[in-house]
Protein backbone atom coordinates (compact mmCIF):
# COMPACT_ATOMS: atom_id res chain seq x y z
CA UNK A 1 0.00 0.00 0.00
CA UNK A 2 1.13 3.55 -0.49
CA UNK A 3 2.49 5.97 2.27
CA UNK A 4 -0.54 8.05 4.48
CA UNK A 5 0.16 11.80 5.20
CA UNK A 6 -1.04 13.18 8.58
CA UNK A 7 -4.81 11.87 8.16
CA UNK A 8 -3.44 8.05 8.33
CA UNK A 9 -7.05 6.63 9.52
CA UNK A 10 -8.94 8.43 6.74
CA UNK A 11 -6.82 7.37 3.54
CA UNK A 12 -7.07 3.83 4.84
CA UNK A 13 -10.34 3.80 5.23
CA UNK A 14 -11.85 5.53 2.70
CA UNK A 15 -8.94 6.19 -0.20
CA UNK A 16 -6.48 3.40 -0.34
CA UNK A 17 -8.50 0.56 1.66
CA UNK A 18 -5.45 -1.23 1.84
CA UNK A 19 -2.55 -2.06 4.23
CA UNK A 20 -0.67 -3.82 6.76
CA UNK A 21 -2.25 -5.13 10.11
CA UNK A 22 -1.13 -2.08 11.82
CA UNK A 23 -3.12 0.00 9.45
CA UNK A 24 -6.50 -2.66 10.61
CA UNK A 25 -4.99 -2.01 14.52
CA UNK A 26 -5.14 1.81 14.35
CA UNK A 27 -8.27 2.05 12.07
CA UNK A 28 -10.30 -0.53 14.22
CA UNK A 29 -9.31 1.14 17.52
CA UNK A 30 -9.79 4.72 16.83
CA UNK A 31 -13.48 3.41 15.23
CA UNK A 32 -14.20 1.93 19.04
CA UNK A 33 -12.90 4.78 20.59
CA UNK A 34 -14.92 7.10 18.34
CA UNK A 35 -17.92 4.90 19.79
CA UNK A 36 -16.86 5.36 23.57
CA UNK A 37 -15.29 1.68 23.65
CA UNK A 38 -11.90 1.78 25.44
CA UNK A 39 -9.61 -0.06 23.00
CA UNK A 40 -5.88 -0.11 22.36
CA UNK A 41 -2.99 -1.24 20.00
CA UNK A 42 -1.03 -3.81 20.64
CA UNK A 43 2.71 -4.58 18.74
CA UNK A 44 4.76 -7.63 19.06
CA UNK A 45 5.40 -10.36 17.15
CA UNK A 46 3.70 -13.20 15.65
CA UNK A 47 5.20 -16.50 15.15
CA UNK A 48 8.43 -17.30 13.95
CA UNK A 49 10.34 -21.02 13.17
CA UNK A 50 12.94 -23.02 14.63
CA UNK A 51 16.23 -22.79 12.64
CA UNK A 52 16.86 -27.09 11.72
CA UNK A 53 20.63 -25.88 12.35
CA UNK A 54 20.96 -25.27 15.97
CA UNK A 55 17.43 -25.72 17.26
CA UNK A 56 17.10 -21.94 17.91
CA UNK A 57 13.85 -20.28 17.44
CA UNK A 58 14.19 -17.53 14.80
CA UNK A 59 12.13 -14.59 14.61
CA UNK A 60 12.74 -11.97 11.82
CA UNK A 61 11.65 -8.30 11.07
CA UNK A 62 8.64 -9.21 9.02
CA UNK A 63 7.03 -11.65 11.84
CA UNK A 64 6.17 -8.40 13.66
CA UNK A 65 2.71 -8.20 14.02
CA UNK A 66 -0.18 -5.21 15.16
CA UNK A 67 -3.31 -5.79 16.93
CA UNK A 68 -6.50 -4.40 19.41
CA UNK A 69 -7.28 -5.00 22.61
CA UNK A 70 -10.92 -3.85 23.36
CA UNK A 71 -12.17 -3.65 26.83
CA UNK A 72 -15.23 -5.42 27.60
CA UNK A 73 -16.93 -5.01 31.34
CA UNK A 74 -17.20 -8.43 32.45
CA UNK A 75 -14.37 -10.14 30.42
CA UNK A 76 -11.00 -7.17 30.80
CA UNK A 77 -9.10 -6.58 28.27
CA UNK A 78 -9.91 -9.04 24.98
CA UNK A 79 -7.77 -9.69 22.00
CA UNK A 80 -8.98 -8.76 18.43
CA UNK A 81 -7.32 -8.98 14.92
CA UNK A 82 -8.97 -6.91 12.34
CA UNK A 83 -6.26 -8.22 9.78
CA UNK A 84 -8.06 -11.04 9.50
CA UNK A 85 -11.23 -9.74 7.86
CA UNK A 86 -8.87 -8.86 4.76
CA UNK A 87 -6.15 -11.54 4.96
CA UNK A 88 -6.98 -14.43 7.54
CA UNK A 89 -3.92 -16.50 6.64
CA UNK A 90 -2.26 -13.86 8.51
CA UNK A 91 -3.28 -14.49 11.60
CA UNK A 92 -1.92 -18.12 11.30
CA UNK A 93 1.28 -17.45 10.03
CA UNK A 94 4.34 -14.27 9.06
CA UNK A 95 3.87 -11.68 6.50
CA UNK A 96 6.10 -13.87 4.45
CA UNK A 97 4.06 -16.82 4.28
CA UNK A 98 0.57 -14.90 3.95
CA UNK A 99 1.29 -11.79 1.72
CA UNK A 100 0.44 -12.99 -2.19
CA UNK A 101 3.46 -14.12 -4.78
CA UNK A 102 2.30 -11.00 -6.66
CA UNK A 103 3.54 -8.60 -3.75
CA UNK A 104 6.69 -6.86 -3.59
CA UNK A 105 8.67 -8.94 -0.79
CA UNK A 106 12.51 -8.76 -0.22
CA UNK A 107 14.01 -11.28 -2.13
CA UNK A 108 15.68 -12.54 0.67
CA UNK A 109 12.49 -13.04 2.95
CA UNK A 110 10.80 -15.02 0.52
CA UNK A 111 10.57 -19.01 0.79
CA UNK A 112 10.30 -20.68 -1.78
CA UNK A 113 13.33 -21.32 -2.87
CA UNK A 114 14.77 -24.11 -0.29
CA UNK A 115 18.81 -23.55 -1.23
CA UNK A 116 18.70 -20.10 -0.22
CA UNK A 117 16.23 -20.94 2.82
CA UNK A 118 19.34 -23.01 3.79
CA UNK A 119 22.30 -20.48 3.57
CA UNK A 120 19.70 -18.13 5.72
CA UNK A 121 19.22 -21.13 8.00
CA UNK A 122 23.55 -21.28 8.37
CA UNK A 123 23.59 -17.64 8.31
CA UNK A 124 21.50 -16.86 11.56
CA UNK A 125 22.93 -19.89 13.19
CA UNK A 126 26.76 -18.64 12.91
CA UNK A 127 24.88 -15.09 14.17
CA UNK A 128 23.53 -16.59 16.99
CA UNK A 129 26.41 -18.56 18.23
CA UNK A 130 28.45 -14.97 17.80
CA UNK A 131 25.82 -13.52 19.92
CA UNK A 132 25.65 -16.68 22.56
CA UNK A 133 29.19 -17.22 22.99
CA UNK A 134 30.65 -14.11 22.69
CA UNK A 135 28.62 -10.80 23.00
CA UNK A 136 26.99 -12.99 25.58
CA UNK A 137 29.50 -15.17 27.42
CA UNK A 138 28.95 -14.63 30.77
CA UNK A 139 29.85 -16.78 34.37
CA UNK A 140 26.89 -18.51 33.85
CA UNK A 141 27.68 -19.54 30.15
CA UNK A 142 31.14 -20.37 31.76
CA UNK A 143 30.10 -22.87 34.27
CA UNK A 144 27.37 -24.44 31.28
CA UNK A 145 30.21 -24.82 29.09
CA UNK A 146 32.70 -26.75 31.80
CA UNK A 147 29.10 -29.31 32.52
CA UNK A 148 29.15 -30.18 29.11
CA UNK A 149 32.61 -30.85 29.30
CA UNK A 150 32.25 -32.87 32.35
CA UNK A 151 34.39 -30.80 34.72
CA UNK A 152 33.64 -28.45 37.54
CA UNK A 153 33.41 -24.93 37.99
CA UNK A 154 36.04 -24.64 39.83
CA UNK A 155 39.56 -22.71 39.88
CA UNK A 156 41.62 -25.77 38.23
CA UNK A 157 39.52 -26.63 36.16
CA UNK A 158 39.17 -23.23 35.01
CA UNK A 159 42.94 -22.74 35.03
CA UNK A 160 43.95 -26.14 32.97
CA UNK A 161 40.81 -24.92 30.42
CA UNK A 162 42.69 -21.48 29.99
CA UNK A 163 46.01 -23.30 29.34
CA UNK A 164 44.95 -25.51 26.54
CA UNK A 165 43.01 -22.32 25.07
CA UNK A 166 45.80 -20.36 25.30
CA UNK A 167 48.27 -22.92 24.02
CA UNK A 168 45.74 -23.37 20.97
CA UNK A 169 45.58 -19.95 20.46
CA UNK A 170 49.84 -19.60 20.28
CA UNK A 171 49.45 -22.50 17.91
CA UNK A 172 46.95 -20.74 15.56
CA UNK A 173 49.23 -17.71 16.05
CA UNK A 174 52.77 -19.48 15.15
CA UNK A 175 51.01 -20.99 12.00
CA UNK A 176 49.73 -17.59 10.93
CA UNK A 177 53.53 -16.43 11.32
CA UNK A 178 54.75 -19.05 9.34
CA UNK A 179 52.06 -18.79 6.62
CA UNK A 180 52.67 -14.53 6.43
CA UNK A 181 56.70 -15.46 5.72
CA UNK A 182 56.29 -17.40 3.04
CA UNK A 183 54.07 -15.07 1.42
CA UNK A 184 56.97 -12.44 1.62
CA UNK A 185 58.20 -11.15 -1.82
CA UNK A 186 60.54 -13.67 -2.62
CA UNK A 187 63.34 -10.33 -4.00
CA UNK A 188 62.35 -9.10 -0.04
CA UNK A 189 63.40 -13.18 1.29
CA UNK A 190 66.80 -13.25 -0.72
CA UNK A 191 67.80 -9.89 0.84
CA UNK A 192 67.13 -11.06 4.05
CA UNK A 193 69.49 -14.05 3.33
CA UNK A 194 72.22 -12.12 2.24
CA UNK A 195 71.78 -9.56 5.19
CA UNK A 196 71.47 -12.32 7.46
CA UNK A 197 75.51 -13.57 6.17
CA UNK A 198 76.63 -9.96 6.70
CA UNK A 199 74.73 -9.87 10.26
CA UNK A 200 77.28 -12.94 10.94
CA UNK A 201 80.71 -11.30 9.80
CA UNK A 202 79.35 -8.54 12.47
CA UNK A 203 77.71 -6.28 9.64
CA UNK A 204 74.25 -5.38 10.71
CA UNK A 205 71.83 -4.00 8.01
CA UNK A 206 69.91 -0.52 9.62
CA UNK A 207 66.67 -0.52 7.87
CA UNK A 208 67.10 3.40 6.64
CA UNK A 209 70.19 1.73 4.82
CA UNK A 210 69.62 1.39 1.31
CA UNK A 211 70.72 -1.28 -1.28
CA UNK A 212 73.89 0.97 -2.34
CA UNK A 213 74.95 2.36 0.85
CA UNK A 214 74.78 -1.08 2.78
CA UNK A 215 77.06 -2.57 0.22
CA UNK A 216 79.79 0.62 0.26
CA UNK A 217 79.92 -0.01 4.60
CA UNK A 218 80.25 -3.82 3.91
CA UNK A 219 82.63 -3.84 0.94
CA UNK A 220 84.72 -1.48 2.62
CA UNK A 221 84.75 -3.93 5.57
CA UNK A 222 84.98 -6.79 3.40
CA UNK A 223 87.17 -5.95 0.63
CA UNK A 224 88.18 -9.34 -1.04
CA UNK A 225 84.09 -9.70 -1.29
CA UNK A 226 83.30 -6.25 -2.47
CA UNK A 227 82.30 -7.23 -6.00
CA UNK A 228 80.26 -10.12 -5.37
CA UNK A 229 78.59 -7.57 -2.84
CA UNK A 230 78.14 -4.78 -5.27
CA UNK A 231 76.88 -6.99 -7.72
CA UNK A 232 74.34 -8.34 -5.67
CA UNK A 233 73.06 -4.69 -4.41
CA UNK A 234 72.69 -3.86 -8.40
CA UNK A 235 70.73 -6.93 -8.84
CA UNK A 236 68.63 -6.55 -5.83
CA UNK A 237 67.69 -2.65 -6.30
CA UNK A 238 66.83 -3.60 -10.08
CA UNK A 239 64.17 -6.17 -8.86
CA UNK A 240 62.79 -4.26 -6.14
CA UNK A 241 62.00 -0.92 -8.10
CA UNK A 242 60.93 -2.72 -10.57
CA UNK A 243 57.92 -2.13 -12.45
CA UNK A 244 57.60 -6.04 -13.58
CA UNK A 245 57.58 -9.13 -11.29
CA UNK A 246 61.02 -10.93 -10.77
CA UNK A 247 61.60 -13.33 -13.65
CA UNK A 248 65.34 -14.24 -14.34
CA UNK A 249 66.78 -11.72 -12.30
CA UNK A 250 65.48 -13.46 -9.53
CA UNK A 251 67.39 -16.54 -10.14
CA UNK A 252 70.94 -14.47 -10.88
CA UNK A 253 70.12 -12.76 -7.41
CA UNK A 254 70.15 -16.08 -5.28
CA UNK A 255 72.98 -17.01 -7.87
CA UNK A 256 75.08 -14.19 -6.53
CA UNK A 257 74.38 -14.68 -2.62
CA UNK A 258 74.73 -18.37 -2.65
CA UNK A 259 78.26 -17.58 -4.27
CA UNK A 260 78.92 -15.05 -1.44
CA UNK A 261 80.58 -17.24 1.34
CA UNK A 262 81.68 -15.43 3.84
Amino acid sequence: PPLTGSDSVDEFLFDNKRGFCEHFASAFAFALRAAGVPARIVAGYQGGEINPVDGFLVVRQYDAHAWTEVWLAKQGWVRVDPTAIAAPRRIDSSLATAIPADETLPFLARNEMAWLKAIRYQIDAVTNGWNQWVLGYDPQRQRDFLTRLGLDADWRNMTALLTILCGAALLLLTGWVLRQRERIDPTRRAWRRFTAKLAARGIVWQPWEGPDTLAARAASQLPAHATKIHAIARSYARLRYAAHPPGAGLVELNQYIRDLSL
